[in-house]
């Protein structure tokens, strides 16, 4: 990301943080959102000042009791958003501070937890919460995600040892540019100077992580177009059958839909999938319990076997 890019992303957050205060109090001091922001005040007053640019009613007043408010009738009320609506946006901007913590996530969490606050003192019916998104990453899968974060922001370069779904271990130089919650995983997408491309790396799979104070050399990307689906994608698809004891339906249908699962038999189930063949399914069809059958292709059944054989050498 470019410091431009990333300056004009800042400004934005803080422009929205600014007028969710405002909108939640009626005078507010340069100081107080200065000191709330962790900027400076000159800062604040070119933000407002692009508020009333933008068509914000921002006024200002001098004096000790002095400071920025909108104009009366500018107040976002409890009717903007429904309850479960303000719930369900408070559940995912909760699991989300587990890996993002700044001021502006705090402010907005803040308003909105009012906004409910208010419907329930005003008699509205709000029901239970019933979801809960939690995205809390290990220890030190936490590190690691701190480490990409603040690369992200100052556009830095980080180097990682990393090991791959082939166990190759290697040491890079990234320039991480999004972090993503893929899969019950989380994933960077960054560009690779070993591989001269762009790479979706696994989190868990990064030891050793170092920020270095070096330029980036790759281009900026349109990270709304999700550019990291694409790679998974491309990835090689094979058909795959197999037959399974019923007593894996479980594992199973952590991975397959009830379309590509179906009844041999009472005791039987046969699954057929286009899917990727690599080191994970082949780990993965091995945990399944009881006996497995492999159908097709032949690669995948020598490749468990290879495996297996390895395995009872090592008795």
């Amino acid at each position: 990301m470019r410091q431009d890019t990333y300056d004009g992303l800042m400004k934005a957050e803080r422009l929205l943080a600014i007028l969710t205060v405002l909108m939640d109090k009626k005078m507010v001091s340069a100081s107080f959102l200065a000191s709330r922001l962790e900027v400076s005040i000159r800062t604040i007053y070119r933000d407002i000042d692009a508020l009333s640019a933008a068509g914000i009613p921002v006024f200002a007043t001098t004096g000790r009791d002095g400071g920025f408010a909108l104009v009366d009738g500018f107040k976002m009320s409890d009717s903007v958003l429904a309850t479960g609506e303000i719930q369900h946006i408070l559940t995912g901007l909760s699991g989300l501070a587990a890996i993002y913590q700044g001021p502006t996530l705090t402010i907005i969490t803040d308003k909105l937890r009012t906004l409910l606050e208010s419907s329930r003192q005003k008699g509205v019916p709000c029901p239970e919460n019933h979801i809960f998104i939690e995205l809390v990453p290990s220890k030190r899968d936490k590190k690691s995600i701190d480490s990409l974060r603040q690369s992200i922001e100052k556009s830095l370069v980080v180097s990682i040892t990393y090991t791959d779904s082939s166990n190759q271990e290697t040491i890079r130089e990234i320039e991480p540019c999004a972090l993503i919650y893929l899969w019950q995983s989380w994933y960077t997408w960054a560009w690779c100077r070993l591989r001269k491309d762009f790479r979706l790396f696994r989190i868990t799979r990064i030891r050793d992580i170092t920020i270095l104070p070096y330029e980036r050399e790759s281009k900026p990307q349109d990270l709304s177009s999700k550019p990291w689906a694409r790679q998974w994608e491309t990835n090689p698809f094979s058909q795959v059958c197999f037959r399974a004891p019923k007593a894996s339906l479980g594992r199973l249908y952590e991975c397959f839909d009830d379309d590509y699962i179906g009844a041999v038999d009472s005791q039987t189930v046969q699954v057929s999938a286009n899917i990727p063949i690599d080191e994970w399914f082949i780990s993965w069809i091995m945990g399944l319990p009881g006996p497995v059958t492999i159908l097709e292709p032949e690669s995948l059944a020598e490749a468990v076997q290879l495996r297996a054989k390895s395995f009872l050498e090592q008795r």
